[in-house]
């Protein structure tokens, strides 16, 4: 990321300049969000399952941004699934699949994944310090009539109707 976006991003966010503040030089600013969406599978079989997990979200110095996803389901002998991404601000962050925190405006950023059939949205709104919120959403791309997705314990294609946010709670954890 370069150093005017860096500067760009400070000046519109004092949510991610709280992470550059001298006082907060030895903290980032850290986030809990947990959230949770039923799925109504339609293909290969109709059925409904849950989705989603707590995301640890930090924001560092530079425009940092670390996030720990820990699933909800617990895999048969395994337990829960944890996955570790890194990366910039406005930069695609690989993992299965690429995501991106981007800054909106001052108070709120926002966490895109493109899917083949659609786009996923977190949507987190802070005060910077005390509050803050986050609601999801999904988008289909033009030419598709249902979202699609891979099974991994089946290994298959499958298609689903529009996700139903079940709870989204956001917690500021460090600043």
């Amino acid at each position: 990321m370069s150093k005017s976006l860096i500067a760009i991003i400070l000046a519109a966010c004092p949510l991610v300049a709280l992470a550059h503040a001298p006082a907060a030089m030895a903290q980032d600013v850290q986030f809990r969000l947990s959230v949770a969406w039923t799925v109504e599978v339609i293909e290969p079989e109709p059925r409904s399952r849950l989705a989603g997990g707590t995301f640890l979200l930090t924001l560092g110095k530079g425009g940092k941004v670390t996030e720990l996803f820990t699933d909800n389901q617990r895999r048969r002998g395994r337990g829960r699934s944890a996955r570790l991404k890194e990366g910039e601000l406005g930069e695609d962050i690989d993992g299965r699949f690429v995501s991106q925190w981007k800054v909106v405006n001052e108070r709120t950023l926002v966490r895109l994944v493109a899917r083949p059939s659609h786009t996923f949205a977190i949507w987190l709104k802070t005060d910077g310090a005390r509050s803050c919120t986050v609601s999801l959403e999904w988008r289909l791309k033009p030419g598709f009539t249902s979202y699609e997705g891979w099974s991994r314990r089946r290994e298959i294609r499958t298609k689903f109707l529009q996700p139903t946010v079940q709870h989204a709670r956001c917690e500021v954890l460090q600043v």
